[in-house]
């Protein structure tokens, strides 16, 4: 009479094909989360281009200042900071956390460029 189940065989087998699928898709997970989490970034700086243009056609300048565009911005994992080179902008969006994509950016000037060295931009 033969019981049913699995053999030892059978489960090592299953146990390392399950072992081989983790390894190959957690690291494209993690990347995944990571490019969504720009969508933060893009989003801020969308935000800033357009209460830019707004304080410009009231006041004829750029500002430098978030207070001064009455804008909050959502900073879980950016930051963001303006500056007003030469009768122009550019917003720039820094990554905050640790981990080895702190610190990197995305930058958006005036006519809408998007430079920077994020990884995923």
């Amino acid at each position: 009479m033969r019981s049913k189940g699995f053999t030892l065989v059978e489960v090592l087998i299953v146990v390392i094909i399950i072992g081989i699928l983790a390894a190959i898709g957690i690291p494209q997970f993690a990347s995944a989360i990571e490019k969504a989490r720009g969508g933060e970034a893009r989003a801020g700086l969308g935000h800033i281009q357009t209460s830019e243009k707004i304080y410009y056609a009231e006041n004829d300048a750029y500002t430098q200042s978030t207070a001064d565009l009455d804008l909050t911005l959502t900073t879980e994992y950016w930051s963001f900071a303006i500056d007003t080179p030469s009768g122009g902008y550019t917003a720039t969006a820094t990554r905050t956390g640790g981990g080895p994509r702190a610190g990197q950016t995305l930058i958006m000037d005036q006519d809408g460029t998007m430079t920077g060295n994020w990884e995923f931009r």
